[in-house]
C-alpha cells in the first residue's frame, strides 16, 4: 500500500502503531480475568470493577494533557517514556501483593496510554501526506478495531494457561521490546507548538471529567440516581469552565477553539454519536443473546466476532476509497449499511435465530466502520497541521465521554422499561427492556446518519488534487454554513 513515505518513516510508523496496538489490546485484556482476581485478592465484584472503570477514568483525565505534553517533549522522548511507564505499571501489577497495588499498576498503564495514544495518531497523521491520510486512518482504525476484538478471547486463553499475573508479565515484555525498537528507529518528528502549563486548567479538567464519567458509568447501578445526576451536572459545569478558560488563555493547554471549525465540529458530533451507539450496542447485545435467547457467553462472543473483525478491516478499504474519490461516496455507502442494520436491530424478537442476530450486528458494525474512517479523515483535513495534536486530544476525550454516556443510557433504558412492564412474564420484561435499548441505539445512530447525509460533502480541499501541506479549511457549501449559524443562534437563545 503506497503511503507516500520513506522506508525510515514507515519503520517509525510501524513502531508507533505497535505501541498503540499494545495499549488498546491491554485495555480489554483484564475483563475475563476479573473473577480470578476476585478470588486471589479477596475482593468483591464492586471493588474489582475498578480495574476497568479506574483505567477508563485515568485515561480520560490524562488525555486533555496530551496536547501540552506533545508540545513540551519530543515525540521520541514522549513515546519511549510513555511505554516505559506502561511497562513499569505492568510489572507492578504482575508482582502486586494486594489489590491496591494491582490497581496502582493498572493506573500507571492507563496514564501512559492517555498521553501516548494521541501523540501516536498525531505523528502518524503528520507523517502521511494529506492525499494518503484516508489509508493511514484506515490502518489506525484497523488497530483500534482489531485489538479489542481479540483481547477478551486472548485473555481467556492466557488466564487458563499462565494466569492473570502472567498476562501482565507478557505485556511488560512486549512493552520492553517496543521501547528497544523505538530507541533504534524513532527520531523527533513534527514541530508541535509548545504551550504553557496552567495548573487551574489541569484541576478543572480533572475534576470535571472524573465527576462526569463517574456519574455516567455508575448511573445504572446506583442506589441513589440523584447523586449521579448531581455529579453529571457538576462535571458538565466544570468542563464548561475549563473550556471557557482555554478560550481566554493566550496559550491554552488544549485549543478547544478548533471546535469553531464547522467541518471538524460536525465530525466530532458524528463520531461521538457513533461511539455512544457502538459501545452501548456492544454492552447490550451479549445481555440480549444470553438473557433472552438463552445462549452461552461463548456463543454471544462468537456471534459478535465476525462483525467486529470484518468491521475493523472495512475501515482500511474505506480509507483508500476516501483517498481516491473523496468523502461523499464511502460515507453514503456506510450510511446505507447502518440504515439496514438499524432496521434489523429494531426488528429483533424474543426468538430471533442467533445467525440472524450475528448478520444484523455485522451489517451495523461494518456500516459504522465504513463511515467513521472517511469522516474522521475529512474532519482532520479541515484543520492546519499545527492543530492536529489538539484535535486528537479533543476527539479522544469526547469519545471517552460518549462511550460512558452510551453505556449508561442504554443500560438505564433497558432496566427502566423492564421494571415498568410488570404485566408480562419475566422473559418478556427482559426482552422489552433490551428492545427499548435497541431503539435508543437506532435513534443515536440515526441522528448521525442524518448529519452525514446532510452535511458531509466533498469540498475543493477534499479531492486528491486539492490537497496541500498548508491547506486551510474552507466551508464546502453555503447550506453547511447556514445550518451551523442556525444551530448557534438556537443555542444562544
Amino acid at each position: 500500500m503506497g503511503l507516500g513515505i520513506s522506508k525510515k518513516e514507515f519503520r517509525m510508523m510501524a513502531v508507533l502503531l505497535s505501541g498503540a496496538f499494545l495499549a488498546v489490546l491491554n485495555a480489554t485484556l483484564m475483563t475475563p480475568a476479573l473473577p480470578t482476581i476476585m478470588g486471589d485478592m479477596g475482593v468483591d465484584s464492586t471493588t474489582v470493577q475498578w480495574m476497568t472503570s479506574g483505567y477508563a477514568l485515568t485515561e480520560a483525565v490524562v488525555i486533555p494533557l496530551a496536547a501540552y505534553l506533545i508540545g513540551r517533549f519530543s515525540t521520541r522522548r514522549l513515546f519511549i517514556g510513555g511505554l516505559t511507564l506502561f511497562g513499569c505499571g505492568s510489572l507492578v501489577a504482575a508482582l502486586a501483593p494486594a489489590f491496591p497495588v494491582l490497581l496502582a499498576g493498572r493506573v500507571m498503564q492507563a496514564a501512559a496510554t492517555g498521553f501516548v495514544m494521541p501523540m501516536v495518531f498525531s505523528v502518524v497523521l503528520l507523517l502521511i501526506p494529506r492525499e494518503r491520510r484516508g489509508s493511514a486512518m484506515g490502518i489506525v482504525g484497523l488497530i483500534i478495531g482489531f485489538a479489542p476484538t481479540i483481547g477478551p478471547s486472548l485473555s481467556g486463553l492466557l488466564v487458563d494457561s499462565v494466569g492473570w499475573r502472567g498476562i501482565f508479565v507478557i505485556v511488560c515484555a512486549l512493552a520492553c521490546i517496543i521501547v528497544l525498537l523505538a530507541a533504534k528507529e524513532l527520531v523527533p518528528y513534527g514541530e508541535f507548538r509548545r504551550t504553557k502549563f496552567d495548573a487551574l486548567s489541569v484541576v478543572l479538567s480533572t475534576v470535571g471529567l472524573v465527576s462526569l464519567l463517574y456519574g455516567l458509568s455508575s448511573f445504572s447501578a446506583s442506589d441513589n440516581v440523584v447523586i449521579n445526576v448531581v455529579l453529571i451536572v457538576f462535571g458538565l459545569v466544570i468542563i464548561g469552565l475549563y473550556a471557557c478558560r482555554q478560550l481566554r488563555l493566550d496559550e491554552p493547554m488544549l485549543r478547544v477553539s478548533i471546535l469553531k471549525t464547522p467541518q471538524y465540529r460536525t465530525v466530532v458530533i458524528i463520531i461521538a454519536l457513533f461511539q455512544a451507539a457502538l459501545i452501548g450496542m456492544e454492552t447490550i447485545m451479549p445481555l440480549y443473546i444470553q438473557g433472552v435467547l438463552g445462549h452461552t457467553a461463548t456463543v454471544s462472543g462468537i456471534a459478535m466476532l465476525p462483525g467486529a473483525v470484518i468491521g475493523a478491516f472495512t475501515g482500511l478499504f474505506a480509507g483508500r476509497l476516501f483517498d481516491k474519490h473523496g468523502v461523499r461516496r464511502p460515507v453514503l455507502a456506510g450510511a446505507a449499511g447502518i440504515t439496514v442494520g438499524l432496521i434489523g436491530f429494531v426488528s429483533l424478537q424474543i426468538d430471533t435465530p442467533i445467525v440472524a442476530v450475528a448478520v444484523i450486528y455485522a451489517v451495523m458494525a461494518i456500516g459504522m466502520q465504513f463511515t467513521m474512517t472517511p469522516v474522521n479523515t475529512w474532519g482532520v483535513n479541515s484543520l492546519p497541521n499545527d492543530a492536529i495534536q489538539h484535535a486528537q486530544s479533543t476527539s479522544n476525550t469526547m469519545n471517552q465521554v460518549a462511550a460512558s454516556f452510551g453505556t449508561a443510557l442504554l443500560v438505564s433504558v433497558a432496566a427502566t422499561v423492564s421494571a415498568n412492564t410488570t404485566s408480562l412474564t419475566g422473559l418478556e420484561n427482559t426482552f422489552f427492556g433490551y428492545h427499548a435499548a435497541f431503539c435508543t441505539t437506532a435513534l443515536l445512530a440515526g441522528v448521525a446518519v442524518v448529519l452525514i447525509v446532510a452535511l458531509v460533502r466533498d469540498g475543493k480541499h477534499d479531492s486528491l488534487c486539492g490537497f496541500s501541506a498548508s491547506a486551510k479549511f474552507v466551508p464546502d457549501s453555503l447550506s453547511f454554513s447556514k445550518f451551523w449559524q442556525t444551530v448557534d443562534v438556537f443555542a444562544r437563545s
